[in-house]
């Protein structure tokens, strides 16, 4: 009768979420389900929990899963220090740029200081050396001056 049977319904979705709790509610009403005669009846007992997880830490499963959670501690230190030393270049590439700009912003002062001084200096009028009263100052031999001694 599928007929009747909503549509969408899987039955092999989960009614009940499969915790410990719901697995204690359920074994007493189905403990007999799955019997033939001549078995032993087990109950859901708690120490059944305890022998489960003390076989899983022993099991293969558990030395994988240890194994994952060394392999991943270390990378996460691997990869804190990676982003520290990631945080120290980034440093040191803002002063390099820092100081590659004021480089650059003195030279370009240097070379607009030179462009003037020679832009000053083709503007002086530069005379011709036969011209040049000062040169005639300089090559002047200087006169003695003869004291004359005082009589007392």
């Amino acid at each position: 009768n599928y007929n009747i049977i909503p549509h969408g319904v899987n039955f092999q979705d989960p009614i009940f979420p499969d915790t410990a709790e719901n697995h204690r509610m359920f074994a007493s009403l189905f403990q007999f389900s799955n019997c033939t005669p001549g078995t032993q009846v087990h109950s859901f007992t708690p120490e059944w929990e305890a022998q489960e997880d003390s076989r899983l830490l022993c099991s293969s499963v558990q030395k994988a899963l240890f194994e994952e959670e060394e392999r991943v501690k270390s990378l996460s230190q691997k990869v804190r220090s990676l982003e520290k030393a990631n945080g120290h270049l980034r440093e040191k590439v803002k002063t390099l740029k820092r100081l590659l700009r004021q480089a650059q912003r003195e030279t370009t002062k240097e070379q607009q200081t030179l462009s003037l001084k020679q832009l000053y200096e083709s503007k002086t009028p530069q005379t011709h050396p036969d011209q040049d009263t000062i040169q005639d100052q300089k090559n002047q031999p200087l006169k003695k001056v003869t004291s004359k001694k005082l009589r007392t």
